[in-house]
């Protein structure tokens, strides 16, 4: 595949890897992590992020303001570009064909970020995770119960309250091209998961939500401390104004 190097972040490069079916932009690390689980991301507006059809500068831009909020985290992120628009037709199409061909498109693009990030000296864990965008639904539900041994939901909240550890899961020791293994039993395409979905935007809303109820609650437990001293003094003064 042609890589390219689109920006580097603070503690990430942020590289494009293509060839003739489809691309993906990949962070990865230059500083603090040298171990790392692949993150697969669905964006509706993927052909925002095609370099055949937006001028260089226009995405690089969208990619810094989209990354640049998991940069200080040990989140290896995917955003994949497909040029025959199977991303569009599988948000509206419950077809096994195509579905098979997205797993065929997905395995290959699996094995070239576990072969880059080798290249750059990061171990690879052996799970990938799969932040859920409920427009893709079916598919991404049939793709997870398909390899549920190695492929499972994660939020980005959860990531971020990793931190970075990952030691937990067993590293990948087998060759490149078998990365994605132990396929299960054909699934059922109507199988349904029960489902989260997180955006980078959620995920900052939801921390200035809990910062703000932490200083709320503070707040009102100092109320609630003030008024006792006050009533407290108050029947004191009582007690000697009647004795």
């Amino acid at each position: 595949m042609k890589e390219t190097l689109i920006c580097k972040l603070n503690k990430h490069y942020i590289y494009y890897l293509n060839n003739s079916n489809f691309g993906f932009y990949i962070l990865v690390p230059f500083a603090d992590y040298t171990e790392t689980n692949i993150t697969i991301r669905f964006k509706s507006n993927y052909q925002m992020y095609d370099l055949n059809k937006n001028d260089i500068k226009n995405v690089e831009n969208e990619l810094i303001n989209y990354y640049k909020n998991i940069d200080n985290y040990n989140i290896t992120l995917l955003l994949p570009v497909f040029f025959d628009n199977i991303l569009d037709r599988i948000r509206v199409i419950n077809d096994s064909e195509l579905y098979r061909k997205m797993d065929s498109y997905l395995g290959l693009m699996f094995n070239e970020a576990y072969m880059f990030l080798s290249k750059h000296n990061i171990k690879v864990n052996s799970n990938i995770y799969f932040i859920n965008n409920d427009s893709f639904k079916n598919f991404t539900n049939w793709y997870v119960s398909r390899y549920n041994n190695r492929i499972e939901y994660k939020t980005v909240i959860d990531l971020v309250k990793e931190n970075g550890s990952f030691h937990a899961y067993n590293v990948v020791e087998t060759p490149s091209i078998n990365f994605v293994v132990g396929k299960e039993t054909e699934p059922k395409i109507e199988k349904t998961f029960e489902m989260e979905v997180e955006t980078f935007d959620n995920m900052v809303k939801n921390i200035e939500k809990e910062e703000k109820k932490e200083t709320s609650n503070s707040g009102f437990v100092s109320y609630i401390l003030l008024g006792i001293i006050t009533f407290v003094i108050s029947l004191g003064l009582l007690f000697i104004l009647l004795k």
